[in-house]
C-alpha cells in the first residue's frame, strides 16, 4: 500500500513537470512566431487600424515577450549538469538585460519609422489623477487651465513650462480649436501672461518658470458649450513639426 501510495505522488509529478515542459515549449514557438510577425511581416502594427497600437504598448508587449521568453529558456534548461546550466543562466541573464537596456531606449526614443511619426503627436483625452490634463512634449510640460467663450470668441488658457535650456517658442499655424461640428478655427492672437500679440510672434520660455499663454480663435457661429478638441501645433529644435491634442475640452 505505502509502495502504491509513493508510486502516485511520483506519476503526478512527472504528468505534471512534462505538461510544464510542453507548454513552455508552446510558448517558445509562440513567441518566435509572433516576433517574427512583429518585425518582418508586419513592421508597422498600426495597419491594423487599433488606437491601442503605438509603439509604446509595441516595446511593452515585447518586453513580455522577452520575460517570458526567459523563462521558457530557463525551464528547459533545468535539466543539464549544473556547471552548463550555470552558464546558460549567467549568458540568460546578461541577454535579458542587454535586451531591456535597448527596449528602455527605444521606449524613450524611437527608431523605427511607424514610432517616429508617432512619437511626434501626443494626445490627451482626459485629466489625470490629480484632476490636470497636463502632457510633456519637447522638454515643455503643457497644462491645459480651461477654454472659456468671450463673447463668440473661444479662448483657451495654458500654462507652459519649459524643462530645458531657455528658448524662444511660438505655435504654427496649423493649430487649431474645433467647434461642435468639427470645424476648424483659427488662432488669431495670443497673450502671453498680460501681454497680447500677434500669433506668428516668437515668445521667450525662460526654464523652470510657468508661463500663462492664452490662445485667442476666431469668432465661431454659435456661443459653444464644448469643442471635440484643440490641436496645438509648434516645432521642435530640430525645425520638426509635432502635435498635441486635447480631445473633449468643455467651454465654460
Amino acid at each position: 500500500m505505502s509502495s502504491q501510495d509513493s508510486i502516485a505522488p511520483s506519476t503526478r509529478t512527472q504528468k505534471l513537470t512534462s505538461l510544464i515542459t510542453r507548454g513552455m515549449a508552446g510558448l517558445g514557438v509562440v513567441l518566435s512566431a509572433l516576433w517574427a510577425l512583429i518585425t518582418y511581416a508586419v513592421p508597422d502594427p498600426s495597419v491594423f487600424g487599433f488606437s491601442f497600437v503605438s509603439w509604446k504598448n509595441v516595446v511593452l508587449l515585447v518586453s513580455t515577450f522577452l520575460f517570458l521568453g526567459a523563462i521558457s529558456l530557463g525551464w528547459q534548461m533545468r535539466n543539464l549538469n549544473p556547471l552548463l546550466r550555470g552558464l546558460l543562466h549567467f549568458g540568460l541573464a546578461c541577454v535579458l538585460s542587454f535586451g531591456f537596456f535597448i527596449l528602455g531606449t527605444e521606449y524613450a526614443k524611437p527608431s523605427f519609422e511607424f514610432a517616429k511619426l508617432q512619437a511626434k503627436i501626443v494626445e490627451n483625452e482626459g485629466n489625470n489623477l490629480l484632476g490636470r490634463r497636463i502632457e510633456v512634449l519637447d522638454n515643455v510640460r503643457f497644462e491645459l487651465e480651461g477654454c472659456e467663450n468671450i463673447g463668440r470668441l473661444p479662448t483657451c488658457s495654458f500654462e507652459l513650462t519649459n524643462l530645458n535650456l531657455d528658448r524662444n517658442f511660438s505655435f504654427d499655424n496649423g493649430t487649431r480649436l474645433f467647434d461642435e461640428s468639427g470645424g476648424p478655427l483659427t488662432f488669431n492672437s495670443i497673450r502671453v501672461g498680460q501681454v497680447e500679440s500677434h500669433s506668428w510672434l516668437d515668445f521667450q520660455l525662460i526654464r523652470n518658470v510657468p508661463t500663462r499663454v492664452t490662445l485667442i480663435f476666431q469668432q465661431s457661429n454659435d456661443k459653444m458649450s464644448r469643442t471635440p478638441a484643440i490641436k496645438l501645433v509648434f516645432r521642435d529644435g530640430n525645425n520638426d513639426p509635432l502635435t498635441l491634442k486635447f480631445s473633449d475640452v468643455a467651454m465654460q
